[in-house]
């Protein structure tokens, strides 16, 4: 299947570069190896569409988003450590959603964006539901506990 040898690519342009430069930075900690300059595993790509392994001297402005050179059957838990670095970070007004049209793109859009799309997650822990009503049942479960 060709997909699965497409890199993983987050979408960073839908956000402020503050919360930006906390998702990169974050990123980097955990996705970032060892040899990353010779295995460019992690990318930062800037609007202009270039590839920089050089991380330290972006503008956030000018990035675009980051892509993984990972399986995509890995995309799912890539998506989870996403959630989880929001969710560490406090960071409740940004959701991760998969493009409906790119099936290896991850999108980090303003919650009240992604709302409009259909898109009902947790603030607490990152599931995402069908609707309002299965999150209204879901969020009783963090109040109980």
């Amino acid at each position: 299947m060709i997909i699965a040898l497409l890199p993983i690519f987050i979408n960073l342009e839908h956000i402020e570069s503050r919360i930006k430069t906390i998702i990169i930075r974050e990123m980097e900690s955990e996705f970032f190896p060892n040899d990353n300059d010779q295995t460019n595993y992690f990318q930062l790509i800037l609007i202009e569409q270039s590839f920089d392994n050089n991380h330290n001297n972006n503008i956030p402005e000018e990035i675009r988003g980051i892509l993984l050179d990972e399986r995509n059957e890995k995309f799912d838990s890539i998506k989870q450590k996403v959630k989880n670095i929001l969710i560490a970070n406090f960071i409740n007004d940004y959701l991760v959603m998969s493009d409906p049209q790119l099936p290896t793109e991850l999108i980090v859009l303003e919650r009240s964006k992604a709302e409009s799309l259909g898109e009902v997650h947790c603030r607490h822990c990152g599931m995402e539901f069908e609707d309002q009503i299965q999150l209204g049942n879901h969020l009783r479960i963090h109040y109980l506990i």
